[in-house]
């Protein structure tokens, strides 16, 4: 009898040839990987691990990490919180010689958050290799990432509009990138940074490592990678998806007008830590201000905020002085946010994967969570879906909605005396009042880089106004001046400072 060992393709397996009475008789082994150091990574990372409490490598690590360290362009499905920044960080570490002063590595994010979050870790995994790290995204001083850059880097994390301004002021050089990553580059195609990411890697090198991870893997996502890379590799390791056991599924079937009262008696009943997602920046802005004056400890987050006020609300929602965070689905990904009680949909996602990211910032680390989708009636068919894709059951809550009158706020009373009285005075002379029509004047300008559309969006509002009730525009760099009809004045004023744009509050007066 003689035995051959044959080493498998597949990383940590063997196949054994046993020769036995004329016969070749074949077994596979399978070595199963429980350390770092088994994936050939080095001491000096494998070390940094340890540091970091890591213990040994996820699913996604061990398919991923071989395959990388070799050289191989490579796709992979990955969901947050499934290691693929350590994934792509020891492939990057390996990779890439530490002090050159040259950026050697580019890693492209959706949001600012996630380069924060994603150059964080490289960080502390690069503590023993010398590697130096800078993020750069928008919302932030141009000038400082300037001068950092000059100071010299060895990897870029970077959302796509910032690194195209810094490659069009010739202050980004990717000449001497050797790895490129695409890091949820679903996202970023959802997001409408196609161009952007095409006119980026056009500035790479040909010859370069390509390392994609996106949380789905549609005909788009590998359409970019076969365009972008050289013969990929694909990774799917069992989806990688959140896990959802710990998580109690709910659903409540209301009238667009009773929403609000439905998240009111949720809020109210389980005094949760709670994320609430809307479908756009507006709403988002809209419920949290009317859950202030309801004096819940809300705080709002989504693209157009500020970076530093980002950040204090981030914070907040982390040592508890804001309890409920509504949220844009920005924040269903790529934000560090642990210890959520309960998960609210006040608008219903757009699909089951949407679904499926959000309800996941719940039942985390071993502890329960609760989600529940406020649905309008034409949209509760949508539930069948969802437990479809979850492979979880979705009960009807049976729950009262409690209806929560609107309180009295002295401000808005001494809002709308303001606007009376405005109306009342001569026209000034700044004025195109006349007649049935009031001119009304808006804090923001050409310097708040607002646009037109963006004007009649903030001026409907909360209101039932349509846009034909919207008339002349009439935009300066620091002001802009609409028309609307003199009896709509007073709901226009006060439904727009009751708003932001860009973390700037409105303000709106008749002139």
């Amino acid at each position: 009898m003689r035995t051959f060992k044959y080493p498998e393709r597949n990383h940590g397996s063997e196949i054994e040839f046993v020769f036995f009475r004329g016969v070749f008789h074949f077994t596979q082994r399978v070595n199963i990987v429980t350390t770092f150091t088994e994936l050939q990574i080095s001491n000096e990372i494998v070390r940094a691990m340890k540091d970091m409490g890591w213990e040994e490598p996820t699913p996604v690590q061990i398919a991923a990490i071989p395959v990388g360290l070799k050289g191989a362009d490579m796709y992979a499905q990955a969901q947050t919180g499934t290691g693929k920044t350590g994934t792509y960080g020891s492939i990057i570490l390996e990779r890439v010689m530490p002090g050159t002063r040259d950026v050697s590595a580019l890693v492209l994010v959706p949001t600012r958050e996630l380069a924060n979050q994603v150059s964080q870790e490289l960080d502390k995994l690069s503590r023993y290799t010398g590697h130096r790290c800078l993020p750069i995204y928008g919302g932030v001083g141009i000038e400082p990432q300037i001068a950092k850059l000059r100071r010299g880097t060895d990897i870029v994390v970077a959302t796509p509009g910032r690194a195209k301004d810094l490659i069009n002021r010739s202050d980004l050089d990717l000449s001497k990138v050797s790895v490129v990553v695409l890091d949820e580059a679903d996202r970023m195609l959802d997001m409408g940074f196609a161009r952007d990411l095409n006119f980026i890697l056009s500035k790479v090198p040909k010859r370069r490592q390509s390392l994609l991870f996106s949380a789905t893997m549609s005909p788009e996502i590998r359409e970019l990678a076969m365009r972008q890379m050289v013969r990929p590799k694909e990774i799917l390791v069992s989806r990688d998806e959140p896990v959802l056991d710990l998580t109690s599924q709910y659903y409540i079937v209301t009238e667009k007008e009773n929403k609000r009262d439905a998240l009111y008696t949720l809020l109210d009943r389980y005094e949760p830590k709670a994320i609430v997602f809307c479908h756009t920046r507006h709403k988002v802005d809209q419920v949290a201000k009317k859950m202030k004056r309801h004096n819940y400890l809300a705080g709002a987050i989504h693209g157009d905020v500020a970076q530093n006020k980002r950040e204090k609300v981030l914070q907040g929602f982390k040592d508890g002085s804001i309890r409920v965070l509504v949220a844009t689905d920005v924040a269903a990904r790529g934000l560090d946010i642990d210890s959520v009680d309960l998960v609210i949909n006040f608008d219903a996602p757009n699909d089951p994967d949407t679904y499926v990211h959000r309800i996941g910032r719940t039942g985390r680390a071993g502890k329960e969570g609760m989600s529940v989708s406020i649905f309008l009636p034409e949209e509760h068919k949508m539930v069948r879906d969802l437990e479809r894709r979850t492979g979880k059951p979705i009960e009807k809550m049976d729950i009262e909605i409690l209806h929560k009158p609107e309180p009295e706020v002295k401000k808005l009373e001494e809002v709308r005396m303001s606007v009376l009285a405005s109306a009342e005075r001569p026209k000034a002379k700044r004025s195109g009042s006349q007649g049935n029509v009031a001119s009304i004047e808006i804090n923001l300008g050409n310097t708040d880089r607002i646009g037109k559309g963006e004007i009649v969006r903030l001026v409907r509002g909360d209101t039932d106004l349509v846009s034909r009730d919207v008339g002349k525009i009439t935009m300066g760099d620091r002001y802009t001046y609409v028309e609307v009809f003199r009896k709509d004045a007073e709901k226009v004023i006060v439904s727009l400072c009751d708003q932001s744009f860009r973390g700037k509050a409105v303000r709106a007066r008749v002139v």
